[in-house]
């Protein structure tokens, strides 16, 4: 899809919600309003997050949400069991989705009954809150407050909680089996904000990952110390990891796997002896330290994942907004990326890549 049609879609999906709080509004369905309400702020977020996340909403995901907008529009006005259950559905999904950006910003680890809780009790929460709202309006207005209100109460925060059960059971399916319609989705979001989300993935996403092969974005480093003709620690394996490392931060991001040679074939990082995972990542954090300095620490992501039975290092990079420099042997030495490779950049090519990537009201 175009960029224009991209932003008739969004243009669209907002004033379809629009027409469907009022719509809600109109015919008294509080839950589906107060739903639609959170969904206008959510499609809005990225031009209230601009300034600090570049945050942008997949076109898979504007069209799933463009279902379920439609589907409360229509089936809402049914009153009964449909709205509070559609509100039910629709808040646990949105409070799974704020887990998955927690998580993969590295804001909280990753706890699968930890978001499976929250996504339910941020639904039930809601429900309760708006019931609140409902009783004190209704105060306010001086209207009766008779038994049956109780009952009806009672009666749509029932169904509140079905719709996050529904929502939830919706979770843990795709977190045991990557339900492929979420996963796409999710994974999309992911790719789009690559600058934002450092994430971490499972090993069947690290395997379909590997198979794409090197790219701009993806390299593989069969060590980090260890020669492999030599069978010694060499100090040019160390730094041809740390030249990667420092051409994503120079370019637009990426990812760096150590463990998995140029050919995709896990080697696993047994030969490089380090004691555990822990050790590999604490001794890579210290080279990065010394060698690309404490300032970009936070751009860069270190873990380690187990495939095929094998321990392998995921490095993922977010895009530098300022220059990168490798201390290599008392040098400062810049490093962008070209296509699948990395390359050193000096002289008159250094200041004019600087110019044109960094400065202010550069792409």
């Amino acid at each position: 899809m175009s960029f224009e049609g991209e932003a008739y879609l969004s243009l669209s999906i907002k004033l379809i919600l629009i027409i469907s709080i009022v719509n809600s509004a109109y015919f008294g369905l509080w839950h589906i309003m107060s739903t639609n309400i959170f969904l206008l702020v959510l499609v809005f977020a990225p031009q209230v997050l601009k300034g600090s996340y570049n945050l942008k909403f997949p076109r898979e995901f504007e069209i799933l949400l463009l279902i379920f907008i439609l589907i409360t529009l229509f089936l809402g006005q049914l009153k009964g069991i449909f709205a509070p259950i559609l509100f039910g559905i629709g808040t646990g999904m949105i409070g799974l989705l704020i887990l998955f950006i927690l998580y993969s910003t590295k804001k909280i680890k990753k706890n699968y009954p930890l978001i499976i809780l929250f996504s339910f009790n941020f639904a039930v929460a809601f429900g309760v809150g708006l019931e609140l709202i409902k009783y004190y309006l209704k105060i306010i207005l001086n209207q009766e407050l008779g038994t049956g209100v109780y009952a009806y109460t009672m009666n749509n925060l029932t169904y509140v909680v079905i719709g996050a059960g529904i929502a939830s059971a919706i979770g843990f399916l795709y977190m045991k089996t990557h339900w492929s319609i979420i996963g796409k989705v999710l994974k999309k979001l992911k790719s789009t904000n690559r600058e934002i989300f450092i994430n971490e993935d499972s090993p069947k996403e690290i395997s379909d990952l590997i198979k794409k092969g090197e790219s701009e974005i993806l390299e593989f480093k069969s060590t980090l110390r260890a020669n492999l003709y030599t069978k010694e620690f060499d100090r040019k394996i160390e730094n041809s990891s740390l030249k990667t490392i420092c051409g994503f931060l120079n370019s637009n991001g990426g990812t760096l796997l150590i463990g998995v040679n140029d050919k995709g074939k896990i080697m696993g990082t047994k030969k490089d002896k380090f004691e555990s995972p822990d050790k590999l990542q604490l001794h890579l954090s210290n080279l990065l330290k010394q060698k690309i300095g404490k300032d970009s620490s936070h751009l860069i992501s270190i873990e380690t994942l187990r495939i095929k039975g094998k321990d392998i290092a995921k490095i993922d990079c977010k895009k530098s907004k300022k220059p990168v420099f490798l201390n290599d042997e008392q040098e400062e030495k810049f490093f962008i990326r070209t296509g699948p490779s990395t390359s050193q950049v000096q002289g008159r090519e250094l200041l004019e890549y600087v110019k044109r990537k960094f400065e202010k009201g550069s792409d």
